[in-house]
């Protein structure tokens, strides 16, 4: 998913390039327009100039030329006019050996076009209807501008606009980046912390530094974390001390069943076989408790740091056996998907197992899967017969049930698993020849 900062840089981006575009367009039409004005007022003034130096002689129309702008004398100067007569027409100097090709008016009417004129440029025209009431003789008077220099003009100015709008543009979207990222620091400064506190390094969140619109939420969080670690506090210590509660009940009930072997052993053989189920459990809770240790509700599993602790405890636990442990991890593995409580005592009881049944030799290896973290947990013990490899794949099956004194609480360790959607494999290990087991962890 798009984080929030990636979708305001995106959506802020694409409006202030809209913005741009529609103002330019905008700018454009305008300008456009505003030009063609000028062009049409100007050639409204040079139609009036030319008007007062046309004069009317005994049925003659003439032009005074002298009276006129020198732009009508230089050839091709870019302004012209021609006034078109029944058997004459007269012409611009401007206009050289050119005749423009003009619609005869009625008195009054008025004409304004585009055409091709002098040099095959672009001209813009006026033409207005003129008429002698002594000689009831009518004439078509035009007046006519190049439109390449004005367009050179338009395009310069555009090219001007475009180009400022253009840096604008650039400058304002470097703005909306470093806007939103200084906007944003306080929110990677909190993620950052999340990542040290499910690293273990932080106990809360601080709150210095987190703007107003986020410290209630922060706030809340670092309560619902004292909440939590005090709830789970709560219930080791009520696991432990239950556990050891238990010790003097069984101890006084082992004596009572050694007295009862005299006089009824079978019996006695059947209470011992519960007194023995009762103290595994005990000491598996109580081994749970020390492994897990004082754990933050919002850690994960870290590694390598917490994988090596875990076999620093299962070593001392096991230390009669002289197990060799070999961790094999991948370097861009920093922890795994899983509380680290949780992680602990699903490891715990699978490692715990593997030293109990291991010869020599534990290998733990983490590596990436295709859909996340995967965990093999080889050792070199006598393994597990397939048909009882089967058995423990099935839901509500339990290890130590199936096999006679393995000591694996199967059932707890599929409970974690299906609580963080973990892919349980068992197996031959092909290295060791031992049981193999596969972590298939889920991000």
């Amino acid at each position: 998913m798009m984080s929030i900062r990636s979708k305001l840089t995106l959506w802020l981006t694409a409006l202030v390039v809209l913005g741009t575009i529609v103002g330019m367009v905008l700018f454009e039409s305008t300008l456009r327009q505003a030009f063609h004005d000028s062009i049409i007022n100007r050639l409204e003034e040079d139609l009036e100039h030319i008007i007062m130096a046309t004069h009317f002689h005994d049925g003659d129309i003439s032009i005074d030329q002298s009276a006129l702008s020198v732009f009508y004398k230089p050839a091709y100067s870019g302004r012209y006019f021609q006034l078109n007569l029944p058997n004459e027409v007269i012409r611009s100097r401007s206009l050289w050996d050119q005749t423009l090709d003009i619609k005869p008016l009625g008195k009054g009417q008025t004409r304004v076009w585009q055409a091709k004129g002098p040099e095959n440029h672009d001209m813009q025209l006026l033409s207005v209807g003129l008429s002698s009431n002594v000689s009831h003789q009518t004439a078509t008077l035009t007046v006519a501008q190049d439109l390449s220099i004005g367009r050179q003009v338009f395009s310069e100015i555009y090219g001007t606009k475009l180009l400022i709008n253009l840096v604008m543009l650039g400058g304002m979207i470097a703005g909306i980046f470093l806007v939103l990222r200084q906007s944003f620091k306080p929110v990677k400064q909190i993620q950052q912390s999340l990542s040290r506190l499910r690293d273990g390094e932080i106990t809360k969140l601080e709150l210095d530094d987190i703007p107003p619109e986020i410290t209630p939420l922060a706030q809340t969080y670092n309560e619902l974390l004292d909440y939590t670690t005090k709830q789970i506090e709560r219930s080791r210590n009520n696991m432990g001390n239950l556990s050891h509660g238990l010790k003097t009940p069984l101890a006084v009930m082992q004596q009572q069943v050694e007295v009862l072997g005299l006089q009824d052993p079978q019996m006695a053989e059947a209470m011992q076989q519960q007194l023995d189920l009762i103290r595994k459990m005990v000491e598996r809770k109580l081994a749970a408790a020390r492994i897990t240790g004082n754990m933050l509700p919002a850690a994960q599993l870290s590694v390598p740091r917490d994988l090596e602790s875990l076999f620093d405890t299962l070593g001392k636990v096991h230390r009669h056996k002289n197990i060799q442990c070999k961790l094999d991890l991948d370097t861009d593995i920093s922890r795994l998907p899983i509380h680290r409580e949780d992680g602990m005592e699903l490891l715990g009881n699978l490692l715990d197992n593997a030293y109990k049944w291991a010869s020599s030799e534990v290998r733990l290896a983490v590596r990436n899967g295709e859909k996340g973290a995967v965990v093999h947990i080889d050792d070199d013990g006598p393994g597990v017969a397939d048909n009882e490899l089967d058995l423990m794949t099935q839901r509500g099956t339990r290890l130590d049930e199936t096999v006679m004194g393995h000591g694996l609480g199967l059932s707890i360790v599929r409970e974690i698993a299906e609580q963080y959607d973990i892919n349980i494999l068992f197996g031959r290990s092909q290295a060791l020849a031992g049981l193999a087991i596969t972590l298939e962890f889920h991000q």
